[in-house]
């Protein structure tokens, strides 16, 4: 409601002020008004308890092993209510004054509530993207964890066909001899989902082999290593980076975001003329279909780089036609070196080493060179070298590209963009574009989402990936294989004194039956 000024300023505008007038309420709508406040309480109350709960059940549920990427992922939910609080500040009338929000949409636009309107749809548009990020982390966690228990059940058949008295040297090549596969079929994207669960057992248990057997690792890797525990460990360190939004994350989406701005001002000044065009809109919807587009090419780049590393981390079996058959490769401790072990511990190596299965070096190791002249480097690496100045860069390293040493950080980033990218497109199809791109087709919104949705897809799949890139070979984490062998120390030691103590029962019944 409008009405003309006298005192220079034009047009004056009621606003909130006509919406707050105080009138006198009858008794019945005081009554009514005091039944939804009781009503409004008890909701908010039951959606507290609700997520209480909730937040309580997911970390009961979720493996010790995994706890950190569920306090990261709470704690990323704190940013919603943080928002939420910055908008109920900017938002509220004070003692009878009108909101700040309110009083900066009235200076500069001349409605009290145009600004208001547009800060809650952006407001919506978060609540929407948080949303949608807290869907796609469970479902990336529940994919870990279902990541954690194959592994686990790797390690556990393994043992117990190590444990069989029956079992020899043939039946482990077998467990361990991944089939044939036709030249550029490995490392694919396609090979990486198709896989069956004999290869991926295959890789783990030649990985496995390969990791215990390294001479040159800082730490003194046991026979009876728990490779399962360690990849889960670090799969857990992944998913809580991935989770983990940044400062540069954020400013990412930003510069997205200005860059959408900039081109939706450019299309209003040309088309400024023809009111009622619908053209802007279109132009704002293709330039927003392209980044998704491209969100897309990056998330399969990505997971096309990370499965051809782990194809070239993973060793293979020597076949009989090899002419070097039987040689365990150069780092494989044997059980006649030298070293401060028990006794106990040297037989167990001596057992094991009966089932020792002779590998390949990965290929990354033939393939990579430690000096690269600029005539091995690809016209790609030349350009970045120019502005990028990274250390030397190991035969591992080099497999993750133009950055060298920074590889590893920087691909973890793309996957956390790839992530944010996928929610933050679908969260703007749902929540702005969805009208427009409805009067257009009913079929072009659910075509729009398509991208985001692939994306979403792939991530679980990119964080295993990432995990076997930079957890293996040139690049095991000290620390990590430290902590799991504490673990297994522990557990040894328990098994010990429970043992122990049931033994000291059983003798206590013995001393009283005697003294019977």
């Amino acid at each position: 409601v409008e009405h003309d000024g006298h005192d220079g300023h034009g047009p004056q505008h009621h606003g909130l002020s006509m919406h707050h007038a105080h009138h006198a309420a009858t008794p019945a709508q005081e009554r009514v008004q005091r039944q939804w406040a009781l009503i409004f309480v008890t909701a908010i109350v039951t959606c507290s308890v609700t997520f209480e709960t909730l937040k309580e059940v997911t970390i009961e549920r979720t493996p010790p092993s995994m706890i950190k990427v569920v306090e990261k992922f709470f704690g990323e939910l704190a940013t919603l209510g943080f928002i939420g609080t910055i908008s109920f500040v900017l938002t509220t009338d004070f003692e009878g004054a009108e909101s700040l929000l309110a009083q900066l949409s009235f200076t500069y636009t001349g409605d009290t509530h145009l600004l208001i309107h547009e800060f809650h749809a952006l407001h919506f548009l978060v609540f929407f993207v948080m949303v949608f990020f807290v869907t796609a982390v469970l479902v990336t966690l529940q994919r870990a964890v279902s990541q954690k228990e194959a592994w686990t059940r790797f390690e556990s058949q393994f043992e117990i066909l190590l444990k069989d008295p029956k079992t020899d040297n043939s039946e482990i090549q077998k467990v361990m001899r991944s089939p044939a596969m036709p030249p550029g079929v490995d490392g694919t994207v396609t090979y990486e989902f198709s896989q069956p669960e004999s290869t991926r057992k295959a890789q783990f248990l030649c990985s496995r082999q390969r990791f215990i057997d390294d001479a040159e690792c800082s730490v003194k890797i046991p026979i009876d290593f728990d490779f399962a525990q360690y990849l889960t460990m670090r799969i857990s360190h992944v998913l809580a980076e991935v989770v983990e939004i940044g400062v540069m994350d954020w400013v990412a989406l930003w510069v997205v975001y200005l860059i959408m701005f900039m081109i939706n001002a450019w299309v209003q000044h040309i088309f400024h003329e023809e009111r009622g065009s619908m053209m802007p809109v279109y132009i704002v919807m293709g330039f927003f279909l392209v980044i998704q587009i491209l969100n897309l090419f990056g998330a399969l780049y990505i997971f096309r780089t990370l499965a051809f590393i782990k194809f070239m981390l993973t060793p293979d079996m020597e076949q009989h036609s090899d002419s070097n058959y039987g040689a365990a490769h150069a780092s494989f401790r044997h059980p006649s070196e030298g070293g401060e072990r028990t006794e106990e511990e040297r037989k167990e190596e001596e057992r094991l080493a009966k089932y020792h299965v002779p590998l390949k070096a990965p290929k990354y190791i033939a393939q990579m060179k430690l000096v690269r002249k600029p005539s091995d480097m690809t016209l790609g690496e030349r350009f970045f070298s120019i502005f990028l100045t990274t250390a030397h860069a190991t035969k591992h390293e080099q497999l993750f590209g133009i950055f060298g040493t920074h590889g590893p950080h920087h691909v973890l980033r793309c996957i956390k963009l790839v992530l944010l990218g996928a929610v933050v497109s679908f969260a703007c199809t749902v929540s702005i574009l969805f009208p427009f791109m409805w009067e257009i087709s009913p079929v072009f919104p659910f075509v729009a989402i398509v991208p985001a949705c692939v994306c979403l897809f792939l991530t679980p799949r990119m964080v295993v990936l990432y995990t076997w890139a930079c957890s293996t070979e040139m690049m095991k984490d000290s620390d990590t294989i430290i902590e799991v062998i504490r673990s297994q120390k522990q557990k040894k030691l328990m098994n010990i004194l429970r043992i122990l103590s049931m033994l000291s029962y059983f003798l206590d019944q013995v001393e009283f039956l005697k003294k019977l």
